[in-house]
């Protein structure tokens, strides 16, 4: 049967990152106790086709209702650490992500700052059709830092889940974790291949494709949900892979935190402005880079 908790959230990152994830978590005291029925109306609007509620057996359609279906109350989520990044060929660079999301019934709005001088305000509506917006301030739009990361704004606001559906494809898991798995079509030549926990309604990885793959067709573009973390009942997301032809990148977030809205507030640097200091990294991703951090660390001891 469909867990429908009310605790349960949704949160992506990069993509994600992309970026970055983050859902409530279920009272483990109450994990044996039956989950209470939905109104006869809510289910009707879910479930138009039937009752079906096995995550199994219903249909696409309702499967996807489920897994962008907006939250039912306020909350917020927000997360700091570095993404690194490495070319077949190069040598690794690495610089530092902060996200910031709120969760509300009728939209998401997220910040990413990136490299500490990349802002990327998104805002995604629960609205029929879904609506995504996107404004950048960036210091060279031809040229930014986190595009040569591979990893897409729109991943934070899980923008891949509002495609078109184009068919379903036989069940998986991921990391033993049991997942339907969708391909989703977006404008001309722009496909992702979405696996959905069956448990949490939620994408622990996705393919992306320029044209409709099959079995044997290879991505461009790979993105797959690392390690999660409980944070104040909340699970957030502590590590994303993203994967390309001859690069990967790794994100981190070494600071997590996130929370129900009191009293319609969010905490007050939940988005930053820029006038608030972000320090940047930008720097090379290796030994010797970690051994000058030591020996200046050293020296302001000793001072």
């Amino acid at each position: 049967m469909i867990r429908f908790s009310p605790r349960l959230i949704l949160c992506s990152l990069l993509t994600l990152a992309a970026a970055s994830f983050a859902f409530a978590a279920d009272d483990p005291a109450k994990e044996a106790e039956p989950q209470k029925d939905l109104p006869p109306e809510v289910i009707k609007a879910l479930f138009p086709e039937g009752i079906e509620t096995d995550p199994a057996k219903i249909s696409a359609e309702a499967f996807l209702r489920m897994a962008r279906r907006a939250p039912a109350g306020e909350s917020w989520a927000k997360m700091e650490g570095t993404a690194t990044h490495r070319r077949s060929g190069s040598s690794a660079v690495k610089d530092t992500i902060r996200v910031g999301i709120r969760f509300t019934p009728k939209r998401v709005i997220a910040q990413l700052v990136f490299a500490g001088n990349e802002y990327y305000e998104m805002g995604q509506t629960f609205d029929t059709p879904p609506v995504f917006t996107q404004e950048t301030d960036v210091p060279d739009k031809n040229k930014t830092r986190l595009s040569l990361y591979g990893i897409m704004p729109s991943d934070l606001t899980l923008g891949f889940l509002y495609r078109d559906l184009v068919r379903e494809e036989k069940p998986e898991s991921v990391k033993m974790i049991d997942c339907r798995v969708f391909v989703l079509k977006g404008g001309e030549n722009d496909y992702v291949r979405v696996w959905l926990s069956t448990e949490y309604f939620f994408p622990l990885k996705a393919h992306w494709f320029r044209a409709l793959p099959d079995e044997k067709t290879k991505p461009y573009r790979e993105l797959e949900l690392g390690g999660v973390k409980k944070e104040n009942d909340f699970y957030v997301v502590q590590e994303l892979f993203l994967f390309g032809q001859d690069w990967r990148t790794r994100v981190e977030f070494d600071k997590r935190d996130a929370g129900r809205v009191e009293e319609a507030k969010a905490p007050a640097d939940l988005f930053l402005s820029k006038d608030d200091e972000t320090p940047a990294v930008s720097a090379p991703a290796d030994k010797d880079a970690d051994k000058d951090k030591d020996k200046d660390k050293d020296k302001e001891e000793k001072k």
